[in-house]
C-alpha cells in the first residue's frame, strides 16, 4: 500500500521542479524532516523540528559541523 506524501515530501518535491539553487528539504525514509537541514547552494546548516520550523540560533556557515 502506498501512503500518502507527507508535507516533507510536498515541499521537496515542489523545489526539485523549481529553481535552481533553491533550498531542497531533506526527508528521512518515512517522509519527516529530518533534523538538520542543509541549503546545498549556500552551504548554510539549521536545525528543525519535526514539522520543519526552523530552530531559532541553530544555523551554522558553511563548513561548520552542526548537530541538532
Amino acid at each position: 500500500m502506498i501512503r500518502p506524501k507527507t508535507p516533507c515530501e510536498d515541499a521537496r518535491d515542489a523545489t526539485l521542479n523549481g529553481s535552481i539553487g533553491a533550498y531542497i528539504p531533506t526527508c528521512d525514509d518515512n517522509g519527516q524532516y529530518t533534523p538538520e537541514q542543509c541549503w546545498g547552494s549556500t552551504g548554510y546548516c539549521w536545525c528543525v523540528t519535526t514539522t520543519g520550523q526552523k530552530i531559532q540560533g541553530t544555523e551554522t556557515p558553511p563548513g561548520t559541523a552542526i548537530t541538532c
